[in-house]
C-alpha cells in the first residue's frame, strides 16, 4: 500500500495537473495562529519568530495544509511610510496614508525590504518556517497587489475618488506600488515562500467592473506575468464579491482564485475549466455565535468545487476570524480530508 502523500507532494501534483489522492485543505489560518499561540496581534505582526512559532503551533492542532506568513494588507504601504495602527486583538488599521496632497506622489521610494517597516517580519518568519517544515509543508507568502498598497498609500477613500477625478495620478501610485510588490516578491520567493497575491480593495464589494478593468486588472496582470519567469503557480485572493469579474479572472494569468462570497457552482462554470478553485467557506461560520451547520456547508462546497476540471483546493473565503471556534474549523479540516477526486472525475 503506497504511504500517504504530505502536503507539499499533494500540492505540487495539483500544479501540475495531476490528480493528488484528494484536495488539499487549507483554511486561511494567519491571525487567528495568534490566538492558538497565546500572543497577541502585536508580537505576531512585530516579529517574524513568533509568527512562525504562532503557525506553526496552529498547524500542529488543526494539521491544516500549508503555512501563511501574513500581518496586514498594508504591508507595503506602511514600508513606503504610511503609518498603521497595531491592536493587540484586532487586525491593524491604517491612522494615516504617506499621500495627503497628490503632489506628494513624486517623493515616494521603494522601500528597503530589508529594513522597511515590517516587511523584515516576513523575510524572518519565512526563512523560520522554511527550515523548520518547507519540505512538508507549502510556506504562503501574502503580498497586496497595487490597487490595494496604492489605496493604503493614499487613504482609500481618496484613493478611490482618483481614479475618478485623477486617473494620471492614481496610475502613478499603481506603478510604484507595483515596483513594490514585484520587489518585495522575489525577496519572499528567496527566502522559500510562495506568493499569493492578495488585493481586497479591487473587490466588487467596493469597486465596479469598469474601474477593476482600468486600475486593478492591469497592475494584476503584469505582476502574475513577471513571477511567472520563476516557473511558479501564482494563487490570486480577492476578497468580497466577485461575480462580476469572475470572467476576467483568468485574463490576469493567475493559476489559482482564492475566492469569497460567490456561489461554488457559479465560479465553477465561469472559469474552472481554466483556473484552479481555492474556497470558499464563509468565515463567519466558524464563529462560536453562527448557527449554521458548518458540516453540511462544508459538505456542500466539496461536492461542486470537486466538480472543477481544473482541480479545487478546501479553504475559506478570506481570514479565519481571529475567535473562531476551533471545534468547527476541526470540522472543515475533518471533511476535506475525507474527500477524494475520484469519487466525482
Amino acid at each position: 500500500m503506497p504511504a500517504e502523500m504530505n502536503p507539499r507532494e499533494r500540492w505540487g501534483l495539483l500544479l501540475i495537473d495531476e490528480l493528488p489522492d484528494r484536495p488539499p485543505v487549507y483554511p486561511l489560518v494567519t491571525s487567528h495562529a495568534a490566538a492558538v499561540f497565546g500572543c497577541d496581534l502585536e508580537e505576531y505582526c512585530s516579529s517574524g519568530k513568533i509568527l512562525a512559532r504562532a503557525q506553526l503551533q496552529a498547524q500542529s492542532v488543526y494539521k491544516h495544509e500549508g503555512l501563511s506568513v501574513f500581518t496586514h494588507v498594508g504591508i507595503l504601504a506602511e514600508a513606503m511610510g504610511s503609518q498603521y495602527h497595531l491592536r493587540k486583538f484586532e487586525v491593524p488599521i491604517l491612522d494615516n496614508p504617506i499621500i495627503t496632497d497628490l503632489s506628494q506622489i513624486g517623493d515616494l521610494r521603494l522601500p528597503d525590504v530589508q529594513k522597511a517597516g515590517r516587511l523584515p517580519v516576513y523575510l524572518e518568519a519565512i526563512d523560520y518556517l522554511y527550515n523548520a517544515m518547507g519540505d512538508v509543508l507549502p510556506v504562503f507568502a501574502f503580498i497586496p497587489c497595487s490597487f490595494t498598497t496604492a489605496a493604503g498609500l493614499r487613504g482609500t477613500e481618496d484613493f478611490l475618488m482618483d481614479t475618478i477625478i485623477s486617473p494620471e495620478d492614481a496610475h502613478r501610485l499603481l506603478e510604484i506600488s507595483l515596483t513594490a510588490a514585484i520587489i518585495f516578491c522575489d525577496e519572499c520567493i528567496l527566502a522559500g515562500a510562495l506568493p499569493v497575491l492578495v488585493d481586497p480593495l479591487a473587490s466588487g464589494s467596493v469597486i465596479s467592473r469598469q474601474t477593476y478593468l482600468e486600475f486593478a486588472f492591469p497592475y494584476q496582470k503584469r505582476l502574475i506575468d513577471y513571477l511567472h519567469r520563476y516557473d511558479l503557480d501564482i494563487t490570486l485572493h480577492i476578497c468580497g464579491k466577485t461575480m462580476q469579474m469572475l470572467d476576467l479572472i483568468p485574463e490576469t494569468g493567475a493559476d489559482l482564485f482564492s475566492f469569497d462570497q460567490v456561489d461554488v457552482q457559479t465560479t465553477v462554470k465561469t472559469m474552472g475549466d481554466r483556473v484552479r478553485l481555492v474556497g470558499n467557506l464563509a468565515p463567519n461560520i466558524l464563529l462560536a455565535s453562527s448557527k449554521e451547520p458548518v458540516d453540511q456547508v462544508t459538505d456542500q462546497i466539496i461536492l461542486h468545487g470537486l466538480r472543477n476540471s481544473k482541480g479545487f483546493v478546501l479553504s475559506t473565503g478570506c481570514e479565519v476570524p481571529i475567535r473562531c471556534e476551533p471545534q468547527k474549523l476541526e470540522i472543515v479540516i475533518n471533511r476535506g480530508k475525507r474527500a477524494a477526486y475520484d469519487r466525482i472525475w
